[in-house]
């Protein structure tokens, strides 16, 4: 029994060492090693994701401002229903930034007292957000790329 105890405890001990290790690597490390890095982040922020609900959160926030959202930009609220359902908020993942992606613009503001930017590339396919000291690439899926460019619009 004492065996199979220090056995597991040192599986713990590798995998949080591991995880460690992933976390160590700088963004732009290279190699197979900087992939299975940013992979592996991409992954943990997408478990972190779900188990904040940040997901539905924002799709609470979408409807609960939908008349204000409505005025703001002269959409009918049906109008605005249509665009927040091609918006699919549920189909965003978080990714590794590809290598190749360049930036065409920023912008930043705070919302509900949390600071934060957003980036945004050639391909809509992606945005980068930095909000706590952290940040996320994001996959943005095909129904919500005509959206992105409106973010420089802000």
């Amino acid at each position: 029994m004492r065996k199979v105890l220090v056995a597991l405890f040192g599986l713990v001990v590798l995998c949080v060492v591991g995880v460690v290790a992933v976390f160590a690597l700088p963004a732009d490390f290279g190699g197979p090693a900087g992939e299975l890095a940013r992979g592996a982040k991409a992954s943990v922020a997408n478990l972190a994701l779900d188990a904040a609900d940040v997901k539905g959160k924002v799709k609470s926030a979408l409807d609960e401002n939908r008349e204000a959202i409505s005025q703001a930009t002269g959409l009918s609220p049906e109008e605005v229903d249509a665009a927040v359902e091609e918006l699919d908020i549920d189909g965003w993942q978080a990714t590794p930034l590809p290598a190749d992606a360049r930036k065409t613009g920023e912008v930043e503001g705070t919302y509900a007292g949390i600071d934060g930017t957003v980036t945004t590339y050639e391909d809509p396919g992606y945005v980068t957000l930095e909000a706590y000291g952290q940040t996320v690439t994001l996959a943005v899926p095909e129904s919500a790329q005509k959206y992105i460019a409106y973010l420089q619009a802000l």
